[in-house]
């Protein structure tokens, strides 16, 4: 499939538009803003997950109270693009730019696919000792049991903390196996299976006591029973209980896992009478430590990888300290646990046993870790410095933990909150080269870049293009389908013309037109990018009006600041001046302008007939004074740039300042690019700017 068309209906400003994208290029489509490119990057995202929920959000506000044909946003052809990544504000706005300025630094920089095939490759020499833990229902049981009894009890600076709840859980001893005197006759509800909820239930009950002589939970008269009843709450804590019951489950669950002396001992902890004296707390404090060292030795074997070796160490050397030797676990000494940990060790020799090939394969990976590192570091750096921002990144942090900062090309410490110091056009420079980084390590299958240079200068906007399509296929997106969408020509110009050999059949572009709600969509060429001079010739030789043609003469003379006799005599015609004055001589005591020399009347007339046959002076500004004569050329012409030509021709006077502005100003000296399209052929004049005028024209 070398191309896709993508059709798009009812959606916020338009009724349809038609898009097509050529695979594997750049697509760029240039249109003035109010088109409707935003809303077309949205559906085409919304149309490819296939939701119609979120894409019913993209309903024409004008469908929305009457709608009798029930129309409804609908994209088809997208349905192929499976993944779809768009760079626009919303992207941008992710990026809070603290410390980090990627909160997944390592997956989008560092692990590419040379990197995963090495991580493969160490995968299948390990994948022995994980896949023991993979499925393996009794051993994930003893670790997660092992675990919430170490979790159970706090280390502090004098012993076990006091707050930790295994503590809380023994500090007045097993009351429901002693149940005080006095309180013998609640001892089936104390050691029943609901306990806690007794307590709960009979603790809540006891505030109502006071209320009368009778008992709260069966009305019998109890003032001699009241104090019992109180004890209760007395002397026993819902909480209390709730960990002290926790923690004996916990302990019977682990059972034969531990040495026959430890459990012994365990057992004699959780049914003391009394809270716990310092021997219990000491031996305690050892249960712990030795269950935090084993499953912190499980969890290390579980996640076994190449970032667990350090740069220099022997994998030989190393991989025997993984192994679980019992003799250091007194705790966890017994015939069970010898048992669950046999196989592991015996996974662990097996890996020693290719200790040799493991260590290379470590090894390629890290040296393919630090050339991408390093390359991406200088490409980034390279673009901050080529573009002007006086910015560096740094990739720091071993491993999986790397990750990539910022800092001033004038202060050596990493920005904190660089979102303080970096400007809107910064960060947005920062976010589109994060982005080209995220889409190589997930490969979309469509890119879509929402206006997304518009705002930079000339040379940041090419640094940027270069950055993101001019280097390595596996370090930019070129090779990969992308839709630009922009209101700038410049990127065009770029890369169809000015640098075509540099971006050699890597682009496709358009230029999108909206019109009475339909988006059409014309391809643009390189003989489409012409200068100015070009596009003026080209319209002079054309069979367009001697009107249209004279607006092109004298803006032809403009460009080239030719302000002779010539450019002289069209600019009194196109003023509709009887007598031809001469502005490049001083204004007089009438504050105007002289009128022009005879002689010099009549070279410019003679220079403008070389290039209109027929010019007549007299009858062109007659013609141009002839209202219903230029109504009429305005309704014929066939673009909106002559369309605004003949317009400001009529010099009707026009109330908003925005859209005078506009008429006024807008293609007035058309200099602002070397090259450019031709208006004429695509016509750059929003919609709304040809309604305003064709308004005006009718109200006189």
């Amino acid at each position: 499939m070398t191309s896709i068309s993508i059709e798009i209906k009812n959606c916020n400003n338009f009724d349809s538009a038609v898009i097509s994208l050529e695979m594997q290029k750049l697509n760029i489509k240039f249109a003035p803003n109010g088109t409707g490119k935003s809303t077309i990057a949205k559906a085409i995202l919304l149309g490819a997950k296939g939701d119609q929920a979120f894409l019913s959000g993209l309903m024409p506000f004008k469908l929305r109270k009457e709608n009798p044909d029930n129309k409804q946003p609908e994209v088809k052809g997208a349905e192929t693009l499976n993944n779809i990544m768009c760079f626009n504000e919303e992207y941008v706005s992710q990026f809070l730019f603290k410390k980090e300025l990627l909160s997944n630094s390592f997956d989008i920089l560092i692990r590419t696919d040379a990197y995963k095939q090495k991580e493969q490759e160490i995968e299948e020499l390990v994948g022995n000792i994980k896949q023991l833990f993979s499925g393996n229902l009794e051993l994930e049981s003893l670790i997660a049991t092992l675990k919430e009894m170490g979790n159970a009890f706090k280390l502090s600076k004098t012993g076990l903390d006091k707050k930790s709840t295994g503590m809380k859980a023994f500090s007045f001893g097993n009351k429901i196996q002693h149940v005080p005197v006095g309180l013998e006759s609640y001892a089936p509800f104390i050691q029943s299976q609901s306990s806690v909820s007794w307590i709960e239930w009979q603790t809540k009950g006891c505030d109502f006591s006071d209320l009368s002589e009778n008992c709260p939970f069966c009305t019998s008269h109890v003032v001699e029973k009241k104090d019992q009843i109180k004890k209760v709450g007395q002397e026993y804590d819902k909480n209390t209980i709730k960990n002290l019951i926790a923690i004996i489950s916990v302990i019977e669950k682990l059972g034969d896992y531990f040495s026959d002396e430890a459990k012994g001992k365990l057992t004699a902890i959780t049914t003391l009478k009394e809270g716990i004296e310092k021997e219990h707390e000491a031996f305690l404090a050892t249960v712990k430590n030795q269950i935090d060292n084993f499953t912190e030795k499980l969890e290390k074997l579980k996640t076994l990888s190449a970032f667990q070796f350090k740069d220099g160490e022997k994998v030989a050397e190393k991989l025997p300290a993984y192994k679980l030797d019992l003799q250091f676990f007194s705790e966890l000494k017994s015939i069970k646990m010898f048992d669950a940990i046999t196989p592991i060790n015996e996974s662990i020799d097996a890996v020693i046993a290719q200790a040799m090939q493991l260590q290379i394969k470590i090894g390629q990976q890290r040296t393919e870790m630090k050339k991408t590192i390093s390359r991406h570091q200088n490409d980034i750096n390279d673009f901050l410095e080529y573009a002007g921002y006086r910015y560096a990144v740094e990739i720091v942090g071993d491993g999986d933990q790397a990750q990539l900062k910022l800092r001033h090309v004038d202060h050596e410490e990493h920005l904190s909150g660089a979102n303080q110091h970096l400007s809107f056009g910064e960060r947005n420079a920062f976010s589109i080269v994060l982005f080209m980084y995220e889409c190589l390590a997930k490969k979309p299958d469509l890119i879509v870049l929402d206006d997304p240079i518009s705002s930079f200068d000339k040379n940041k906007k090419y640094a940027i293009l270069e950055m993101l399509f001019r280097r390595d296929t596996n370090s930019c997106l070129k090779g990969k389908t992308v839709l630009m969408l922009t209101h700038d020509v410049e990127p065009i110009i770029d890369t169809i013309r000015s640098l075509e050999k540099k971006f050699s059949n890597q682009t496709s572009a358009a230029f999108l037109k909206l019109v009475s709600g339909q988006i059409c969509e014309a391809g643009i060429g390189k003989d489409d990018v012409q200068t100015f001079s070009q596009i003026c010739k080209s319209a002079i030789g054309s069979e367009k009006d001697d009107v249209i043609k004279l607006i092109y003469i004298r803006r032809h003379y403009e460009i080239v600041d030719n302000k002779g006799d010539a450019y002289q005599v069209l600019s009194n015609v196109l003023h509709k001046r009887a007598r031809a004055l001469d502005t490049r001589e001083p204004k007089g005591l009438d504050d105007d302008h002289p009128e022009m020399e005879a002689s010099k009347f009549a070279n410019g007339c003679a220079e403008v007939s070389n290039r209109l046959n027929g010019f007549s002076y007299t009858d062109l500004v007659n013609r141009i004074k002839d209202i219903s004569a230029m109504k009429l050329l305005y309704d014929t012409s066939t673009n909106g740039y002559e369309k605004l030509q003949v317009f400001r021709l009529i010099g009707l006077g026009v109330g908003n300042s925005v859209i005078k502005k506009f008429i006024d100003e807008t293609y007035h000296i058309e200099n602002e690019f070397i090259c450019q399209l031709d208006p004429a052929k695509f016509d750059t004049i929003p919609e709304y700017i040809i309604a305003e005028c064709d308004k005006i024209l009718k109200q006189n």
